[in-house]
């Protein structure tokens, strides 16, 4: 199956080229469009949040992603290199509004799904987010014969003067 691993700067102008990439994976694995939209909904949130999260830490370390197709799911892996995930992330702020942290968790599970939040390998927190199953690509109809009764113009025909 196929692996990919891209690494980005903390800076969220590189979110989009991520965006882009997951896209063009997710199509190319035998995602319909709602689930691709849905797909870089996602892991666009999660690699914002490791921008966030860099940033927030005064961190320089690259955000990374890991996408990595097994035969029945997608698997997406966004490290940053900032701080720790929350076990229980705060609900509200101080002043009641929900947090970031809990918005961001709902997009990150729109339809459905919990996304793993776990400490990264050399610091930071990892977020993995899995996709699936995996719908086939549907075969392309063939194209009808065409069906002429007019007369055939060739070439020389069209320009010929009358």
């Amino acid at each position: 199956m196929h692996q990919v691993d891209i690494a980005i700067p903390p800076a969220s102008v590189y979110v989009g080229i991520v965006r882009l990439t997951v896209a063009s994976l997710a199509r190319s694995a035998g995602f319909d469009e709602a689930r691709i939209d849905d797909i870089r909904i996602a892991v666009s949130e999660a690699c914002t949040n490791a921008v966030l999260t860099n940033e927030e830490a005064g961190c320089s370390d690259p955000v990374t992603v890991g996408w990595s197709e097994e035969p029945d799911r997608v698997v997406v892996e966004v490290t940053d290199g900032g701080g720790t995930p929350h076990d229980e992330p705060p609900m509200e702020d101080s002043q009641g509004f929900s947090t970031r942290v809990v918005m961001s968790v709902a997009l990150l599970g729109g339809d459905g799904r919990r996304p793993h939040l776990r400490p990264g390998p050399a610091g930071g927190s990892t977020a993995k987010l899995t996709f699936g199953p995996l719908n086939p690509p549907s075969p392309q109809p063939a194209l009808p014969a065409p069906t002429h009764t007019g007369p055939v113009l060739r070439g020389s025909d069209r320009f010929a003067r009358r």
